[in-house]
């Protein structure tokens, strides 16, 4: 059973031949009374606190888990565009090899293009420095043959002049001059 101040305040006691004086019980029930009173107030006072404060950690707790919610999103996140990030770092390696690639075989290819260029022009450099000797060989051996002939006219010139030297005529300066030019 809950005591109450006004129940104090109203307990009346019966009386005894030797009981207690009636003034200090009085007294003394008022001031528990009042005590009593007070302990209820702040009693009272500290449950009003205690559903403030409850309010408060209940709004606290809402928003904790709000943040930690956030927080968990937001590591989601970046975790996921870390993960995108990553795949779109190895797709772009991976391009940039096959691009690399491509590149050099473009390469190889054109030096190879050259090689071949350079040996087909060592080639025809061959065959025109062969073609070239050839020619000058045959307009050598041409030379030596119009040389001689003209050494042999001349010395069958010089012959008839020593055989007669008042005999020289025109007509023979003029088939020695003839000797020099270009056969055909």
């Amino acid at each position: 059973m809950k005591i109450t101040p006004l129940d104090i305040r109203k307990q009346e006691f019966k009386k005894t031949i030797k009981g207690y004086d009636k003034h200090e019980v009085d007294i003394f029930l008022e001031m528990v009374a009042k005590e009593m009173e007070d302990l209820v107030r702040e009693n009272n006072a500290l449950v009003e606190q205690v559903r403030g404060l409850d309010t408060k950690i209940e709004d606290y707790r809402r928003m904790e888990k709000t943040l930690q919610d956030t927080l968990t999103s937001a590591q989601k996140t970046t975790d996921d565009l870390r993960k995108n990030a990553e795949k779109e770092a190895k797709m772009m390696v991976k391009n940039a090899g096959m691009e690399a690639e491509k590149v050099m075989d473009n390469a190889n290819k054109k030096v190879q293009d050259l090689l071949t260029q350079i040996s087909a022009l060592k080639n025809q450099k061959s065959a025109f420095i062969s073609q070239l000797r050839g020619f000058l060989t045959s307009q050598l051996r041409l030379l030596d043959e119009v040389e001689k002939e003209g050494k042999e006219q001349i010395q069958k010139s010089v012959k008839e002049v020593s055989i007669s030297p008042g005999r020289l005529k025109k007509k023979e300066f003029t088939d020695i001059g003839e000797l020099f030019k270009e056969k055909k």
